[in-house]
């Protein structure tokens, strides 16, 4: 008895292998006695690479021009088994971003959650049309609610949403109002070349929640997903997430204005710098504020602050600003249970969760 080990060679991207182990019957030897001479053993082995999530950050409205928050803090990366492999374990990652803008300030809006990371994917039309009814050449991996971005969209270059999806392409000559029909064609899939199959084709129909649209033909749309539900769906990918929080530091300044004597109640002051203040929203706190959650800023004109509640400020005196900055910091922990068939980017929008004025 005679045995042997195959290596395979370490690979980039996914490869799949088709052994064929047979016998050399002049030889006069078998697999095994109870197989017999002139047996053929045929092997499909599937040589899959580890996936990797790329979690990064960023602001969709900032990026569009103001730019504010200038470079983003680097992106983390955590690799596992492809789903594929039944070799499924779970990982967590702990990320933490600092964020910075350099004009303006933020506040928090609400705190984050899993729905707030997004993927994008891209997809090419199948013909030219308008209006709600989008033909596509592959719908594998969309989702009811996923972004439709892209030229022609909702008049411009815009978003709409995805409310409804089908299988095939409507055939007028078959439906009725009450009753509509998509045709669903089938192709060959020669993925096991030892084994070609028909199948469904890929295409189908999505609808729009924007009803003025206008498509082309083999122009390509990019699909955007929110949360652990859509990407599972888009490729396998199931993830949650913990701790997860946005902090926005606290602004320190001084009292830079002749006036202050320390004696005199003011409203109206000057500091060294008033960045990331915001009126109507920032409050203060420092020596002889009696209430710093009830002190709030009313009015910001360079560097002459106006607040709602008087006090005795004294000039360089260090005072401390709540509710609105110009730095801050995101984190949490990521943890992903399974792996999907592709590597992904999931980023996490900012502006879901800071507004910047």
């Amino acid at each position: 008895m005679k045995s042997n080990v195959v290596s395979f060679p370490k690979v980039t991207d996914d490869d799949k292998y088709i052994l064929t182990i047979y016998p050399e019957m002049h030889y006069d030897t078998k697999l095994s006695d109870k197989m017999g001479e002139g047996s053929y053993i045929f092997a499909e082995i599937d040589q899959l690479i580890d996936t990797t999530i790329t979690f990064a950050h960023s602001s969709v409205t900032e990026d569009a021009g103001d730019e504010r928050y200038g470079t983003y803090a680097s992106s983390y990366t955590l690799s596992g088994a492809d789903i594929r492999t039944n070799n499924v374990s779970s990982k967590t990652i702990s990320l933490s971003f600092a964020l910075s803008i350099s004009e303006a300030s933020f506040e928090i809006a609400k705190q984050p959650d899993a729905n707030d990371f997004y993927f994008t994917t891209t997809k090419d039309t199948a013909t030219t049309g308008s209006g709600k009814n989008l033909e596509l050449k592959d719908i594998a991996g969309l989702s009811v609610g996923m972004e439709v971005i892209g030229t022609g969209i909702a008049g411009g270059a815009t978003i709409s949403t995805i409310t409804k999806i089908t299988k095939g392409y409507y055939n007028a000559g078959k439906s009725s109002v009450a009753f509509p029909y998509y045709d669903v064609a089938k192709i060959v899939d020669n993925t096991d070349p030892n084994n070609p199959i028909l199948v469904d084709h890929p295409g189908g129909t999505v609808e729009l929640a924007a009803s003025n649209n206008t498509f082309v033909a083999d122009r390509t749309l990019t699909f955007k997903g929110y949360g652990p539900n859509v990407l599972k769906t888009f490729n396998g990918t199931n993830f949650s997430v913990s701790n997860f929080k946005i902090e926005i530091n606290e602004v320190a300044t001084t009292v830079n204005d002749t006036d202050a004597t320390g004696a005199a109640s003011l409203t109206v002051f000057d500091v060294a710098s008033a960045n990331g203040i915001k009126d109507d929203v920032s409050t203060v706190t420092g020596i002889g504020i009696s209430d710093a959650s009830t002190t709030t800023v009313t009015n910001i004109s360079s560097n002459t602050i106006t607040v709602n509640t008087a006090f005795k400020p004294e000039n360089g005196q260090a005072l401390k600003f709540l509710g609105a900055s110009r730095t801050g910091t995101l984190t949490g922990d990521v943890t992903v249970s399974s792996f999907g068939s592709n590597n992904i980017t999931l980023t996490f929008e900012l502006d879901k969760i800071l507004t910047i004025e």
